[in-house]
């Protein structure tokens, strides 16, 4: 269904208002859908666990527990995570046997896909999408490599005596042209099309939340709107500064066990003044600095344990 009717944002708490009537043309653009849920499930899985299949539960957590590795359900947020046993060979002997020349064993793993990052990409999307993940709320993949090398520690990383071992592809998810930062679909796949590691935390998004961000971002698309939102911002968080930043929708993770939250922000990455860590800061359509619920509670343990 699509919005036809303006929209009217005020700016609370700076003295400030914003009217950002939407046109004919951009309200065609915006969207109230939201973001559909997916859980992975293990019949959905390319994951073996082997022989001796057994479950374990601890707390909020599910494992299902096999001779060649985990699958580990969050019962509350739905999030998974797929993980192989050690496919390390044993360790050598700290002493070696007497006229035994070869004391070290090489490691065994697994044989990557492919070593073309494109084509597991490829695979590992059709994978995902075939096994739940909506494929319409995908706009992009990034791919992790996993090497192995060998050498004294003394002469650092050395790119000829490293290999690849396999990629993970990343699946980035968007909805209604807006990137959200927290989700998250990942595979590697073997040279049998078999799952190394998995994961996916893929949360249902308010239609309402996407809604709200599709319409900062048309806002920030007006010269005169983009001004004004970013001069309330350095009101209420002086060190922005000239500070680039972009449009996203954020939600709590995939750990956190308390009320999921999702919002519609604008977020900027912020150079420390001191030269240190740079810092992420993200502000809601009136210019108000955003912190989500998990955040909120690691301020309240930390302030507990001063």
């Amino acid at each position: 269904m699509k919005m036809r009717t303006a929209g009217i944002i005020f700016l609370f708490g700076s003295g400030v208002w914003y009217s950002g009537a939407l046109t004919a043309a951009s309200a065609e653009s915006i969207t109230t859908a939201g973001g559909a849920k997916y859980e992975h499930k293990l019949e959905m899985s390319r994951f073996e666990l082997g022989d001796g299949v057994h479950h374990e539960t601890e707390g909020p957590f599910e494992r299902v527990v096999g001779e060649k590795g985990v699958f580990l359900v969050d019962k509350v947020t739905g999030a998974t995570l797929a993980v192989r046993n050690s496919s390390l060979s044993p360790k050598p002997p700290i002493v070696p046997k007497a006229g035994d020349t070869n004391s070290s064993q090489s490691p065994t793993y697994p044989q990557p896909l492919t070593k073309n990052s494109d084509e597991h990409s490829a695979a590992v999307r059709a994978y995902l999408v075939a096994a739940g993940v909506p494929e319409a709320e995908v706009n992009g993949t990034h791919v992790t490599t996993t090497m192995a090398g060998g050498g004294p520690v003394r002469d650092g990383l050395q790119p000829s005596q490293s290999k690849l071992l396999w990629y993970t592809t990343h699946l980035e998810r968007s909805l209604g042209g807006i990137p959200v930062e927290g989700s998250y679909a990942f595979a590697a796949l073997d040279s049998d099309s078999n799952v190394i590691t998995e994961g996916v935390y893929w949360p249902a998004i308010p239609a309402s939340v996407v809604y709200k961000a599709q319409a900062l971002e048309e806002r920030l698309a007006s010269p005169g709107g983009k001004a004004a939102f970013l001069a309330t911002v350095r009101k209420a968080q002086s060190d922005v500064g000239d500070a680039a930043g972009g449009v996203k929708i954020v939600h709590t993770p995939a750990g956190y066990h308390g009320t999921f939250q999702a919002k519609a922000v604008y977020s900027v990455v912020v150079p420390s003044a001191a030269g240190g860590k740079a810092q992420i800061q993200q502000f809601d359509e009136t210019g108000a600095r955003v912190r989500l619920n998990d955040e909120m509670s690691k301020r309240i343990d930390s302030v507990k344990l001063k």
